[in-house]
């Protein structure tokens, strides 16, 4: 869970350390679908840089887990499962885990 520095730092640790483990499957959920590059964003204020330098697209960084951006509505640690926010058309999407990061 969560698509900031600790979250795509530990998802692509993982896929390195079960690259060759195709019964492993890693989920990354985030609000977003792009990593903010925050320590960059006085050059933006700057004008030393455009804000397309300092965003990078998950699935460009995490190639082999699958992304969800979505917001988490409920953690359920006794039956291991996620539930994602849904929209009007389309009910919530529940994940089940294994492990949980938190990140």
């Amino acid at each position: 869970m969560g698509g900031g520095f600790a979250g795509v730092d530990c998802t692509k640790k993982l896929e390195n350390y079960f690259q060759s483990n195709y019964d492993i499957e890693i989920t990354l959920v985030s609000d977003d679908n792009f990593l903010l590059f925050t320590p960059m964003l006085p050059q933006i204020v700057a004008g030393t840089i455009t804000p397309r330098h300092i965003v990078m697209p998950l699935r460009a960084l995490c190639k082999k887990a699958r992304i969800y951006e979505s917001v988490v509505r409920d953690i359920d640690p006794i039956q291991q499962h996620v539930t994602l926010e849904g929209t009007p058309e389309k009910i919530g999407i529940r994940i089940h885990y294994d492990y949980l990061v938190i990140a």
